[in-house]
């Protein structure tokens, strides 16, 4: 049998606290980090919109259901389970995002093809996400000089 041997470990108790500081920032920093893609994502989707539709003359009561006055979000959870949601609430949004029949005088005489507006802002965060929480993690491990 070999000889036992003995080691010493210095800065534990250090590494330690600096886990625990860590630990506990990180959801207050994920949430802030949510919200900022959040209103990223919203503004990219307003702009994408405001580019694909066409602009339509609207009076009296139709003043202001226009797509582009309707963005907003929403958070929803806590801590880990914490998430953004992103929306559109005018009424007619659903028709506009994924298609709909073209209907006349009760006949339907064709489709109109969906924008696919959020489905396009959503594959152009594909990456930008994963970067942006990255960079957080980053940041946090740096801040508690465990880089």
């Amino acid at each position: 049998m070999a000889a036992g041997f003995e080691f010493d470990v210095k800065g534990l108790g250090e590494l330690e606290k600096d886990l625990a500081k860590a630990v506990k920032k990180c959801p207050v920093q994920a949430e802030k980090t949510l919200l900022k893609l959040a209103k990223k994502f919203k503004k990219s989707a307003k702009q994408r919109a405001e580019t694909e539709l066409q602009p339509h003359e609207r009076e009296g009561e139709q003043q202001g259901k226009a797509i582009s006055d309707k963005w907003g979000h929403k958070k929803v959870g806590d801590n880990l389970g914490l998430a953004v949601l992103v929306y559109n609430s005018a009424r007619h949004f659903h028709l506009v995002e994924n298609g709909h029949n073209l209907v006349k005088n009760g006949k339907t005489i064709g489709f109109v093809p969906g924008k696919h507006i959020m489905e396009k802002t959503r594959n152009e965060y594909k990456d930008i996400v994963p970067e942006e929480f990255q960079k957080m993690a980053d940041d946090i491990l740096k801040e508690g000089g465990l880089d």
